[in-house]
């Protein structure tokens, strides 16, 4: 998976809610709502809002996540870190 920018990554946010939701872990799902709802404010708040939440899904959420999501999950924290990267060097 690769996010082009930063409308791709709040769509992938929005798969996981649902993801999370039919899977009984809404707890989870609260925390990536809360990233996705950062999509109006600055780009590297978002992006900040999404690794957080994300990183909470990988360790409390893997039991759920079949091997896909979760090779997407560690591609979408590589591709934020990155982008956080690139932004702190602007």
């Amino acid at each position: 998976m690769y996010f082009s920018s930063n409308e791709d990554l709040y769509q992938y946010l929005l798969y996981l809610i649902s993801i999370l939701n039919e899977r009984d872990r809404r707890d989870l799902s609260e925390k990536i709502k809360f990233a996705s709802a950062q999509a109006a404010s600055s780009a590297t708040e978002f992006l900040g809002e999404s690794r957080i939440a994300l990183k909470e899904v990988l360790l409390n959420a893997s039991s759920v996540l079949n091997e896909k999501e979760k090779i997407d999950l560690a591609s979408a924290l590589a591709q934020i870190g990155n982008a956080l990267e690139r932004h702190g060097r602007s």
